[in-house]
């Protein structure tokens, strides 16, 4: 059964009896490059939207526009000396202060405002990233009070050297630094 799914390639027509093996690199670039000889390809693993079309460079402008966006993020972080969170709260201070003077100028003409979207939380979500975030931090705890009795002589040297190496490379690079270079490699 698995062979008539592979004698077919995307568009539903037959291929010809040399790329049905699995060791043919043109039956792998058909495939839309597998991962491990596995049946998903690395797109479909990636969620196979948007987000994974972007990060694969199959929307080169989209993905072209995401690198310049955080090269000048990264540019006005590092180089100007101001931080991220005083940056966000001016940001947000413009908006706040905008919406107020529209909405002001709006009804002082006496004209219909566009309707803002009401944002509300429904307790189900609530409670199920409550409940998942809860399983998640009780693990770490674990994994705390394991390194912490010495039960896993391993686990406690991976996070010692970790936490050392960790310590080393934010004494020469900022946190900015580190995040645009493993945002860019990971495009």
């Amino acid at each position: 059964m698995d062979q008539v799914a592979d004698a077919c390639d995307e568009r539903g027509g037959a291929r010809d009896a040399t790329t049905t093996s699995p060791s043919s690199s043109s039956a792998a670039a058909a495939d839309g490059y597998r991962v491990l000889d596995r049946r998903s390809s690395v797109h479909q693993i990636m969620g196979g939207g948007k987000a994974a079309d972007v990060l694969l460079w199959r929307r080169q402008r989209v993905s072209f526009g995401l690198v310049i966006v955080s090269t000048v993020a990264w540019i006005v972080f590092e180089q100007s000396g101001i931080s991220f969170l005083t940056v966000c709260s001016d940001v947000l201070l413009i908006i706040i202060v905008m919406s107020f003077l529209r909405a002001n100028y709006a009804s002082y003409r006496n004209s219909q405002l566009q309707v803002i979207p009401e944002l509300v939380l429904s307790e189900e979500m609530v409670n199920s990233a409550a409940a998942s975030l809860r399983v998640k931090i009780n693990y770490v705890l674990l994994l705390a009070h394991d390194i912490t009795l010495g039960k896993d002589f391993r686990l406690f040297f991976k996070v010692v050297v970790f936490l050392w190496l960790f310590s080393v490379l934010g004494s020469y690079v900022s946190f900015f630094t580190v995040s645009y270079v493993g945002a860019c490699s990971c495009d």
